[in-house]
């Protein structure tokens, strides 16, 4: 029940008050700046799932380990990295 019900209820209740936080001016911000954005969002897709791959490959993981880098790789920070971002005032 927890994992079905309160965790996706939790997550929805999260990043509904984060995005009650934005104001017109974060998003002219990206739109004067798209190259920051894009730049962030092309590493946070591209070179940080490829810097998890390359480590378990480097340090010869079992597959158990190797899924598990993979998968904090693909997504490192989730939810909680909105948050912290917001809390920084960033």
């Amino acid at each position: 029940m927890l994992v079905d019900l309160i965790l996706p209820a939790v997550l929805t209740v999260i990043m509904f008050s984060l995005g009650l936080g934005l104001t017109g001016a974060d998003f002219a911000r990206v739109a004067k700046s798209p190259r920051a954005f894009g730049l962030g969002a092309a590493n946070q897709m591209l070179l940080v799932p490829l810097t998890g791959f390359l480590l378990a490959l480097a340090f010869r993981l079992p597959p158990e380990l190797a899924a598990g880098t993979m998968i904090l790789a693909l997504c490192p920070g989730g939810v909680m990295s909105n948050v912290a971002t917001r809390m920084a005032a960033g």
